[in-house]
């Protein structure tokens, strides 16, 4: 293969890497639904060790609603951005970091929004808690991510 062959293969797999790279980890964000690791992720099973009343249960229900459809236009914005990303990625001609930087900061500030009302949907979902409640969620939380310790420790291939 000649060097100018190999660069535009370098060229175009690196293209890919850094399109995937952009596009991957925002499929679960912007769905709105974590699938993951992150002690975020785990509110459902937080609360459903709390045993919530159902009037609870109701009002929680409400603000999930209530940040959902608040969350829906920044997520449609993130989608666009990162396809946005993706074109500018794969252009024609060279693309330096200046050219893509506009678009990585407005997928860095769209993320931090949906950061923003997902933090906010947790602390008013607190709020109608009882601190006996928060203290069992606390509790699930930290024996979950023992548990998730564990787990990482069988899997992992043992080091010399």
């Amino acid at each position: 293969m000649t060097g100018t062959t190999t660069r535009s293969m370098w060229r175009v797999g690196l293209a890919a890497a850094l399109l995937c790279a952009a596009l991957a980890p925002a499929g679960a964000e912007a769905q709105g639904r974590g699938r993951g690791g992150g002690d975020g992720l785990m509110l459902p099973a937080l609360l459903r060790s709390a045993s919530l009343t159902p009037d609870q249960q109701t009002r929680m229900h409400d603000i999930l609603k209530a940040r959902r459809t608040a969350a829906r236009p920044i997520v449609q914005n993130l989608r666009q951005a990162q396809q946005d990303l993706a074109d500018r990625l794969l252009a024609s001609g060279a693309v330096a970091m200046a050219d893509v930087q506009p678009q990585l900061d407005r997928i860095n500030q769209l993320r931090a929004q949906l950061l923003q009302n997902s933090a906010q949907a947790t602390l008013d979902i607190r709020a109608i808690l009882t601190p006996d409640q928060v203290a069992k969620a606390a509790d699930t939380k930290d024996k979950l991510r023992q548990l998730r310790e564990q787990t990482r420790q069988l899997l992992s291939p043992t080091q010399p």
